[in-house]
């Protein structure tokens, strides 16, 4: 293999047959999983604290760790207060407990991530759908509710990179006794003025009737969830949600997502490389016919309708030393397609590989 593809270890894995690809998949847009900064306070911190609190944070599973993580992300959102969950699905799940209590159902983007609608049910909240991305549907969808709804969406969409019109959302809502809920797991780290994400990048942030979800998975490249959100409802979620009696993210991923922030603020190099490679990659699958793609976001789709061509393709990105995953993920926008993703740690050169190996007769 080209020895210009396999130069950071954050963009290969290792396959069975002993090959390392450069993977262009994935959602560790920073590039920050393997960050040393990163990795030394996760090491410091299981030396402190040992690998898990062994108990809910309601009784001894408390730590200064978790406190801390939550107040630094109300701080770098602008919110009242935030709390962890355990992951991106139950923050979602917690959420749509806590807003059980405002709200009588559920309006969803009919392609919302799948916790978002399990969430809704967790919650004992009926679910309505709009179409996808249409705020005019969410509000006729809204108004013809019984009562006050929670409106819910992915900031980013997971599968294909394309954004929510939250402001559009926003002002969709019928009366003030609604919210809206942004799922924002691949807007965060990578939209708004310093990574805030999706609400920041609409001038918006979680007050009010407007809540966040996010996981620290993805974006910080470490583990773990959160609801960002008013007071009021912050506390609810701590009370009246799957919050209690649950063990929380072991504190040395904790502790790493700390530093991740720390990192996102010294290094803003890495999101002006992000959204230079998503430039990059943009323009190469453009390029090979298979747009249009938007590059607000380093996510992309690309399909073929002919599906044994997409699984040709597979096999000749895997033989040139690239692995772009070809799934089947719920809500994509075919029934196979190719999820690429760009991150902080591709380099040109990678890139500049993947639109060599991409058909150019298409």
């Amino acid at each position: 293999m080209n020895p210009i593809l396999a130069t950071d270890p954050t963009t290969t894995r290792t396959c069975p047959a002993g090959t390392t690809p450069v993977v262009f998949g994935g959602c560790d847009y920073l590039g920050l999983s393997r960050h040393p900064r990163v990795i030394e306070a996760a090491t410091a911190a299981a030396a402190r604290y040992g690998l898990s609190t062994s108990a809910s944070r309601t009784t001894t599973g408390d730590t200064p760790e978790h406190r801390g993580l939550e107040a630094d992300l109300a701080r770098f959102l602008d919110a009242q207060a935030s709390v962890l969950l355990l992951d991106g699905l139950t923050a979602n799940i917690a959420a749509m407990q806590a807003l059980a209590m405002r709200v009588r159902s559920a309006v969803l983007d009919e392609r919302a991530h799948r916790s978002l609608f399990l969430a809704a049910e967790a919650a004992g909240l009926p679910v309505r759908t709009f179409a996808h991305l249409d705020p005019e549907d969410a509000a006729r969808v809204a108004r013809s509710a019984s009562g006050p709804v929670v409106l819910a969406t992915d900031g980013v969409f997971t599968a294909d990179g394309s954004r929510a019109p939250v402001r559009a959302l926003l002002d969709a809502l019928p009366t003030e006794h609604c919210s809206l809920l942004v799922d924002d797991c691949h807007g965060f780290m990578v939209l708004g003025d310093s990574g805030q994400g999706t609400l920041n990048h609409a001038g918006l942030a979680p007050a009010g009737r407007v809540v966040m979800t996010t996981t620290l998975a993805k974006g910080l490249g470490c583990a773990g969830g959160a609801v960002i959100a008013d007071g009021e409802l912050v506390e609810r979620t701590r009370s009246q949600s799957t919050y209690v009696c649950t063990t929380p993210t072991p504190p040395p991923l904790i502790a790493a997502a700390r530093e991740a922030l720390a990192v996102n603020a010294d290094e803003p190099v890495r999101r002006e490389r992000m959204r230079a490679n998503a430039r990059l990659l943009d323009r190469a699958i453009n390029d090979a016919g298979f747009g249009p793609t938007d590059e607000s976001t380093p996510i992309f789709a690309f399909w073929d309708r002919d599906d044994a061509r997409m699984t040709a393709l597979r096999g000749a990105l895997l033989a040139a030393g690239l692995d772009v995953p070809l799934i089947e993920y719920p809500s994509g926008p075919a029934p196979r397609y190719f999820r690429a993703t760009a991150t902080a740690a591709h380099t040109p050169d990678q890139i500049a590989a993947l639109a060599a190996a991409l058909p150019a007769d298409r």
